[in-house]
């Protein structure tokens, strides 16, 4: 699984790494968009809007989540550069304890402040209960979106980046198939989509931890690694929270630029007004 980024042709080796970790990004924005296309398919316009502004608030946390993750792809990646293992696996160990908390939290947070969000995103009226249940559901999985985005920043600090795109590629088919059967068969609209999406961020999670045991590596992260260590907190945040910051307004001053005019004689914005990608 390691993979030695420091050998050979610089431009085949930057290409070789880098263009995996960019579809990766792309697949996990085929969450919502898969969401939206089957909520097209077999359910109405407040439906849609519910499910587009669901996704792109969920996308905005995700994209976050990614950049902090970062800080430990780098740390991860000088320590297994320099040979250092024993500062890798103290890494992922404080990784692993700094984003369970987060995740907990920022869960807890946005559950208890899911009526200002959806206020706040300008949703139409007809919208509301559906956007509402969307958001609630997907809130409980940031656990896993953060559990996943973990294993993605470990398997990227080890050199592989082809590894996260495999499982967020079939994640992605199991989140289709769920559309199917919550939205299209069983008819569960906004509700339906969210079940699917959750559902399979779990499934990503499970992969990638069967794909991170199922290789050799010389990291095994010991009880003591998951121990806080200010020093060790201090370099991932310092590298991952101006990422996070970064990547978190970009998507906000997107959902919230100026889009297509207003549908004529109407007064709410149409459905891409806020989820326009």
């Amino acid at each position: 699984m390691e993979h030695d980024l420091t050998r050979g042709n610089v431009l085949k080796t930057i290409a070789v790494f880098a263009l995996p970790y960019m579809l990766s990004y792309f697949l996990q924005m085929l969450y919502g968009m898969a969401d939206l296309y089957m909520m097209g398919q077999f359910s109405g316009a407040a439906g849609i809007t519910a499910v587009g502004n669901g996704a792109q608030t969920l996308y905005i946390i995700t994209v976050t989540l990614v950049g902090l993750a970062m800080g430990t792809t780098v740390i991860v990646g000088h320590a297994v550069g320099s040979r250092r293992f024993d500062r890798a696996e103290t890494a992922i160990g404080n990784t692993i304890t700094l984003f369970m908390g987060v995740s907990v939290v920022l869960a807890a947070v946005l559950l208890a402040l899911c009526p200002q969000i959806v206020a706040l995103i300008g949703t139409p009226a007809e919208a509301v209960e559906g956007t509402a249940a969307y958001l609630r559901i997907c809130f409980v999985g940031i656990p896993f979106i953060a559990a996943y985005n973990i294993l993605s920043a470990i398997f990227r600090g080890l050199g592989d980046s082809r590894s996260p795109m495999y499982v967020i590629g079939v994640a992605c088919i199991i989140n289709i198939a769920l559309d199917f059967l919550f939205i299209g068969h069983m008819g569960l609209g906004p509700v339906g989509a969210a079940l699917g999406t959750v559902t399979a961020q779990t499934a990503s999670v499970a992969l990638a931890l069967v794909w991170l045991k199922s290789h050799r590596t010389n990291i095994h992260v010991k009880r003591s690694d998951l121990r806080p260590q200010p020093e060790v907190l201090g370099s991932i945040l310092k590298i991952g929270v101006p990422v996070a910051v970064q990547d978190g307004c970009i998507q906000v001053r997107l959902c919230l630029s100026p889009s297509s005019p207003t549908t004529e004689g109407s007064s709410t914005p149409p459905p891409w007004a806020w989820s326009r990608r």
